[in-house]
């Protein structure tokens, strides 16, 4: 059977049986013997095949693609274009189409062609009526979309094929599928191991050829495919678009004119032409949206012909006099693109076939490399996969009952995009304060992480952020939330009656503080939407492998040794002149993160800004908590520590004999002689969690990160104390871990921490450390916040958080009854954490204080009064002779004796003095009348009124 026949879907294979005779379609091959099959094309047959291999070769791409990841559903064309396609494709039986329903021409068969023909094919996939909503999604599914491990066929014993099936579920790095799929492994410089010699070839090595080799090969994807998802992506492409055809327009019109004026005139025609399309390139759309655009244009725009005639016959949205608003946005900042026009014009309110399916059919189609094709898939894929999301609703059911797995698909997923993290986004060098490893014989890394990213890494980086990070909608600018702010604190002033000496304290509460950075951040005009699970997943750990690259804490160290130089010059009255040694560092000082993490920094800040103010707090799984994660791992950088393992020396007969025990015993022993040997080892990142009580590992060599990544620091914290108020401190179950969360952020800002802070945001900091927060607000350009905030701003929120989380403990603590109390006290006997809970509070309460700069002397509640000493109050059983705790006296409003509000309690309510919450209304009226609480046990509530009433009336 040929490969081509077998990575054929049933689909197709049976509807082209159809039209040749009663035939019977082949089955198509599994998973596993499909892909080691193709790893036996690409190892033997298309190395030495020549052009026919290489032609065979670009056939089956779109074969492997639709395998992969599954067809897409297209759009239905006319029945006269497909009357005529049918007539075609049957006329020419050699022609094979893309995934995308397009032809190509490969350079076997027609080396000239360098464009390709854009038609639709009969496929099983087309849209009906009914599936209008599933346009451009990947319907069938793929290998990624598998729920179970496939298992290989032709095993000759049954025992071996588990064994192999068990090793699998265990280690993903011998499944057939990821071979094919995953990332060329790159080796180590001074590796010259037989591992390294005898690479496997994968894919994406192949894919990589191509386009370096065969840049005229190209496969269509259709821009339908995009706009369900990304609207204002295909609206700012549009604005950039049709700009730089007029750029092109007037610098050949300037050419023709100065033609006759001799070289002087057509030199200052091309220099007006290069500087106007390097201004344009940075100050239309979003940045990284024109990145994308530009890499796609690498010979202008007459790269992407049908995209030119679709913008220029007004598709793509709305917006026909963008070129006639284009002098609104001239900023100073590229980032500044963000305030446009186009922000402002409404969304398109045109369904979504409208734009993709017309009475002519003549959607525009982008024209990819193969390797540019195969990551727009690939990351696209978690948004236009169904499959993955019926497999989430299936785990969250599995897992109310302690069964639940991950799919086999969105394991392989992830493990498909750290290797591809790995190859394009690789760590940097880790250098030994010794200057080598154990017996001089260290294994480096490959390259310095600091070095600029290459055209293929930018761009995946750049889709990256498109697809993931930025997502559907996009935060407010700084400038606008503030505008919005200060636009609705003037019509409540104008509405409400103002006294005179009001009035001139007005303009000062229309300038927003750090406090108001939620407010700030709520979306415009487009409500949130929340990305899926795994791109959720995906982001934290594109998060953790930025940040566990050795060259941030490289760059770091140097930039961070440059301030403290800097800091006792100045405290010494001695500022460095041009004379002194380091005069590199007296002027200004480099910038210190690498350029992946420059890059998204700006992302990354307004993906966890969204995730907290729009996020569910009390929802696990939700955006909020995988943004503080994130978040979290992004602000301490010093938790991954360097750690040593040995190389291993692998050859070819590796089978999967060995168990995984063995394997993971051997791999614990190599670890351990490599630290006593000679053996050849190498270091890697590894993460160390913090416990919620485990005191910060900063050290002043970070301090440069902590001024580079300022305002990441500061308004998420904001937004954070505002939100944390929403957290259940009042259930027992809850209790433990709302107050574990509000520890794990507060242990970030250390005393070194907030020191560093407030030095640079109240203008106290060195000449060096203000060039870096200047560096790092000019990064995130229009999402910069203004810099007069202050951590002092929020005081307010973070004492209404203290006092929440001590009058709800109080609370807790003074309802248990006898039974809940005696269980406290022997849990905190047995586990050795008596008294626990208060230190946790004062140790929280003295974070506060540092962080927010509080008197020494401030107490959130008031003491209550010592209990009599003795095994009562040990365990908790001390009388409450007033009735009523003393925390109640102070937050609930006052009451008469009925337990009815009186005049000043409503006065206190309204004024925001006191509080009135449900769980604080007591039962009115006899309370043997009452009804059981939740925390009693019934049965034992009948029992001892039946003894009490019958034991008083015996008497």
């Amino acid at each position: 059977m040929l490969l081509e026949e077998a990575l054929s879907s049933g689909t197709s294979s049976s509807s082209s049986s159809t039209s040749s005779g009663n035939k019977s379609p082949s089955p198509p091959l599994p998973p596993s013997d499909a892909a080691l099959a193709l790893l036996s094309f690409l190892r033997d047959e298309l190395p030495a095949g020549g052009i026919s291999a290489e032609k065979r070769f670009i056939n089956l791409f779109s074969l492997i693609v639709d395998r992969a990841f599954g067809e897409l559903n297209r759009p239905q064309p006319p029945s006269s274009a497909t009357a005529n396609n049918n007539k075609s494709l049957s006329s020419s039986p050699g022609t094979v189409t893309s995934p995308g329903g397009s032809t190509y021409s490969s350079p076997a068969s027609s080396p000239s062609s360098n464009k390709l023909a854009s038609t639709y094919t009969t496929s099983t996939t087309t849209s009906s009526s009914s599936g209008e909503d599933q346009l451009y999604q990947h319907v069938d599914g793929g290998w990624l979309s598998l729920l179970n491990t496939p298992k290989p066929t032709g095993a000759s014993s049954t025992s071996t094929s588990s064994l192999h099936h068990s090793q699998k579920t265990q280690s993903l790095d011998n499944d057939p599928i990821v071979k094919l799929l995953r990332a060329p492994k790159q080796s180590s410089n001074n590796n010259n191991d037989s591992y390294s010699q005898q690479q496997q070839p994968t894919l994406l090595n192949a894919l990589s050829a191509e386009s370096i080799h065969r840049p005229q090969i190209k496969f269509k994807f259709p821009l339908g495919g995009l706009s369900p998802f990304f609207k204002e992506l295909i609206q700012d492409w549009k604005m950039c678009y049709l700009q730089e055809v007029e750029i092109q327009n007037s610098a050949a019109s300037m050419a023709a004119r100065a033609g006759a004026g001799g070289r002087g005139g057509a030199f200052g025609a091309s220099t007006a032409a290069t500087t106007t399309a390097t201004t344009i390139e940075g100050m239309v759309g979003k940045e990284n949206a024109t990145k994308i655009l530009y890499h796609l244009l690498l010979n202008g725009p007459n790269e992407q012909v049908e995209l030119k005639k679709y913008f220029q016959s007004g598709g793509g949205g709305s917006g026909n006099n963008v070129l006639q608003q284009k002098n609104m946005n001239q900023l100073s900042s590229p980032r500044a693109a963000f305030i446009t026009p186009m922000k402002q014009q409404q969304q398109m309110n045109t369904p979504r076939t409208t734009s993709t399916t017309n009475a002519n059919n003549n959607e525009p189609n982008l024209e990819l490399t193969m390797l540019e094709y195969y990551l727009l898939i690939f990351l696209r894929f978690p948004l236009a996969n169904q499959e993955w999301e019926v497999q989430l609703q299936d785990q969250l059911r599995r897992m109310r009952y302690g069964a639940a797995t991950t799919a086999y698909g969105q394991r392989v997923y992830t493990h498909l995009m750290s290797s591809y993290l790995k190859c394009y986004l690789p760590h940097g060098v880790y250098h030994r304060p010794d200057g080598g490893g154990v017996g001089g014989t260290t294994s480096q890394q490959r390259v310095d992480g600091g070095a600029p990213l290459d055209r293929t890494a930018e761009l995946f980086l750049r889709l990256v952020i498109e697809f993931w990070v930025e997502g559907q909608v996009s935060p407010p600018t700084f400038a606008e939330g503030i505008q919005r702010y200060r636009n609705g604190r003037s019509a409540f002033l104008s509405t409400s009656s103002s006294s005179a000496s009001s009035s001139s304290s007005s303009s000062s509460s229309l300038n927003p503080t750090l406090r108001d950075s939620l407010e700030l951040t709520q979306p415009l005009k487009t409500t949130y939407v929340s990305p899926p699970s795994q791109i959720q997943i995906g982001v934290l750990n594109l998060v953790r492998h930025l940040v566990s690259d050795v060259t941030v804490r490289n760059m770091v160290k140097t930039a961070s040794m440059s301030c403290q130089r800097r800091q006792t010059q100045e405290r010494e009255g001695r500022v460095p002149t041009t004379t002194d040694d380091d005069t590199a560092t007296t002027a200004k000082i480099s910038w210190c993160l690498p350029p992946a993490m420059t890059t998204i920094q700006p992302s990354i800040f307004n993906y966890i800004r969204l995730g907290f103010t729009c996020g569910s707090i009390h929802d696990r799984r939700s955006i909020f908590h995988r943004a503080l994660e994130a978040w979290l791992v992004w602000v301490e950088p010093w938790n991954y520590v360097m750690k040593r393992r040995a190389v291993v020396v692998t050859g070819n007969n590796n089978n999967g004999s060995s168990s995984s025990a063995t394997h993971r015993a051997g791999e614990f022993l190599r670890n351990a002689a490599a630290t006593v040997s000679s053996h050849r080892v190498e270091y890697y990142p590894a993460y160390v969690k913090p416990k919620p009580t485990s005191p910060s590992t900063y050290s002043s060599q970070w301090e440069a990160y902590v001024v580079a990544n300022l305002n990441l620091y500061t308004v998420p914290l904001a937004i954070f104390l505002k939100r944390a108020r929403e957290l259940d401190f009042s259930s027992t179950n809850e209790y433990p871990r709302s107050l574990a969360l509000v520890q794990r952020v507060l242990r970030v800002f250390s005393k070194q921490v907030v020191t560093v802070l407030n030095s640079v945001l109240n203008r106290r900091a060195d000449a060096l450390s203000a060039s870096l927060a200047t560096m790092h607000r000019d990064n995130l350009k229009a999402f910069c916040p203004p810099s007069s905030w202050t951590l002092a701003d929020c005081q307010l929120d973070a004492t209404n958080l203290l006092e929440e989380v001590f009058s709800q403990y109080q609370k807790r603590k003074n309802e248990m009854d006898i039974f809940d109390r005696i269980d406290a006290r022997l849990n905190a006997l047995f586990s050795g954490k008596i008294g626990s809970d208060e230190t946790a509070l004062q140790s929280l309460l003295s974070q506060v204080r540092y962080l927010m700069h509080l008197p020494q002397d401030y107490q959130v509640l008031p003491e209550e009064p010592k209990s009599s000493r003795g095994w009562g109050s040990f365990l908790g059983l001390g009388s409450r002779k007033d009735g009523s705790s003393l925390v109640e006296n102070l937050l609930v409003p006052e009451r008469d004796a009925s337990g009815r509000l009186t005049d000043k309690g409503r006065a206190q309510i309204y004024s925001g003095m006191r509080k009135c919450n449900p769980i604080d209304v007591h039962f009115v009226g006899d309370p043997l009348l009452a009804r059981v609480k939740t925390y009693e046990i019934p049965v034992l509530v009948e029992l001892w009124l039946f003894r009490t009433i019958g034991g008083f009336f015996s008497s």
